[in-house]
């Protein structure tokens, strides 16, 4: 009993080991700029506070998302960054990222354990930790996935919160802790109060008496913690919480997204988009596992788990791609949506350690099905994210038929490889990119500039980087020549070309 937790202190160590050495190779993200700037803001607005009609608004839609976990990003990286000067910045957001993304495997653990064994909770936190595509967005990823982990943990809280018994000191200091995580999640996307909901409803379910008094505890703590920590509230709480659920609901986004082949609008993507991409890069292993669990669970008759994986992954992402809300980017704004996707993998291990029983045996399974996803990891790094399976034929497969590295992390490399061969003082052309990225690892000498942004568009440019993202580098300069790219196999996610004598991008 004192060595249970023995594997699980050595798979997070494990990866946290493997994130101090490899979090150097990612690059940064096409949102990541917009965040971090917005982290910023939200910091310097409590100047603001008892006055907030002088404060300014962000300049994007960001407004319409808290950014409470931005300005945690900042404060830890700026911290990071004093203790390694090595690092730049950059780096230091990631690994805050991926900190927060190793304290979800730990909290899906528990979470996993109020129904499961100690060995199939722990499977569970192991094929989640080893998916490529869970593994590339812990270090890349802003919003999503540290959306989800909160998300995960504030029903783990409230529900402990729930089970803990009255008047103690244990369920005092659960309350606030549980209300604070809840009013965050709130405060990072207008979907949080959702696991608030899960947690009233199993608080009045266990006990409607008792959860009357400490509940109205639990929200009034999430509501002032969101107030404080969302200057976009400070105005107009009412009004404004309202106002950024009804523009989150039908988010602004009409660049067009690939999908099997084909370019769609938003609102013309079909229903089938989410599903079939969520089938597509998630391991075959675990989605037999998955098919097995949810027929495990429901003969298991547990209640819990049961709605859980209907209120927390099914309905929702039913409702979602049904109403029409936009979806682009492989559906990763539905990521907060998986965790009950990966429990219910466990009810299959359990199922199948009923016959494999010796713990030898046990972990070599275990080693069996996440070894493709270790082996995919390992080919793809740094571009984890672009993982698919076999199903398609992997990223190679699914290259000009879906989009591999959407968030444009490929451009660190490809301007790694510009500052090695520009003549000094070259113009770098940026196309369906983020030049803000690309211009954070090019040479100081270079400008970089995309067509919009271009300040003297007259002049020629020496070199132009085009992301395949939406296909788009089968359209502009067909003419020059290829120079070199970056990608994994057959799948090329950033093309440099040498533009001719013309200097300009046809």
């Amino acid at each position: 009993m004192r060595f249970k937790h023995l594997p699980m202190i050595l798979l997070l160590t494990t990866a946290f080991v493997i994130g101090c050495f490899t979090v150097k190779n990612y690059g940064e993200s096409w949102d990541e700029p917009d965040n971090s700037r917005y982290g910023e803001y939200a910091l310097n607005a409590y100047q603001y506070f008892f006055h907030p009609q002088d404060l300014s608004e962000f300049d994007t839609d960001l407004n319409f998302k808290g950014p409470a976990y931005f300005m945690l990003v900042s404060l830890l990286a700026h911290g990071l960054t004093t203790l390694i000067s090595a690092w730049m910045i950059i780096t230091a957001r990631h690994f805050v990222y991926f900190i927060t993304f190793l304290a979800g495997v730990y909290m899906l653990y528990l979470l996993s354990k109020r129904w499961l064994s100690e060995w199939a909770a722990f499977g569970v936190a192991l094929l989640f930790l080893t998916q490529p595509l869970m593994w590339g967005h812990a270090f890349i990823n802003p919003k999503d996935t540290p959306f989800m982990i909160f998300f995960l943990a504030s029903i783990y809280l409230g529900f402990e919160m729930v089970d803990a018994p009255p008047r103690t000191f244990r369920r005092a200091i659960l309350i606030l802790v549980a209300g604070i995580v809840i009013g965050l999640t709130t405060s990072m996307r207008i979907l949080g109060p959702l696991a608030g909901i899960f947690v009233l409803i199993y608080a009045i379910a266990k006990n409607k008496q008792q959860a009357i008094f400490f509940s109205s505890i639990y929200v009034f703590i999430a509501i002032l913690t969101a107030y404080l920590t969302w200057p976009y509230l400070w105005k107009s709480p009412v009004l404004n919480f309202f106002k950024s659920l009804k523009v989150m609901s039908k988010f602004p986004f009409d660049a067009k997204i690939l999908y099997w082949g084909k370019l769609y609008l938003p609102e013309q993507l079909p229903h089938s988009y989410f599903p079939s991409l969520l089938t597509l890069q998630l391991t075959e292993p675990l989605l037999v596992l998955i098919l097995i669990g949810v027929v495990a669970m429901i003969a298991s008759r547990k209640i819990e788990p049961i709605l859980l994986f209907l209120g927390w992954f099914l309905l929702p992402t039913f409702m979602i791609i049904t109403s029409g809300s936009v979806i682009y980017d492989n559906g990763r704004q539905l990521y907060f949506l998986l965790p009950p996707v990966f429990f219910a993998s466990g009810f299959a291990l359990d199922w199948i350690f009923k016959y494999i029983t010796q713990a030898k045996f046990k972990a070599v399974f275990l080693v069996l099905v996440i070894l493709p996803g270790i082996f995919s990891a390992v080919r793809l790094h740094p571009y984890e994210y672009a993982y698919y399976n076999s199903f398609i034929g992997g990223t190679d497969g699914a290259y000009r038929r879906h989009e591999t590295d959407y968030w444009g992390t490929s451009l660190k490399e490809a301007m790694e490889f510009v500052n090695s061969v520009a003549p000094s003082r070259a113009r770098v052309l940026v196309i369906s990119g983020s030049d803000e990225v690309a211009r954070h690892y090019a040479r100081p000498d270079l400008q970089v500039v995309t067509e919009e942004d271009d300040p003297t568009p007259q002049e020629k440019y020496n070199y132009v980087l085009i992301l395949t993202r939406k296909n788009q580098n089968e359209t502009r300069c067909k003419k020059s020549n290829v120079v070199y790219s970056v990608g994994r196999g057959n799948a090329v996610f950033t093309f440099i070309k040498k533009l001719k004598s013309e200097g300009y991008c046809k």
